[in-house]
């Protein structure tokens, strides 16, 4: 599960609100640019 912020009023979303209106768009304030959240922590990857 995705999340993601809206470059307007700033409110975190998921993917499922996403989807209440047609197109791309933040379920709050109904703004056009949103951006994904990345998860919190460190990944590590092994050098081989």
């Amino acid at each position: 599960m995705a999340n993601y912020r809206c470059g307007r009023c700033w409110k975190t979303f998921s993917d499922e609100q996403l989807k209440v209106l047609p197109g791309i768009r933040c379920p709050y304030c109904g703004y056009k640019i949103i951006y994904m959240v990345r998860r919190p922590g460190i990944k590590t990857v092994k050098a081989t």
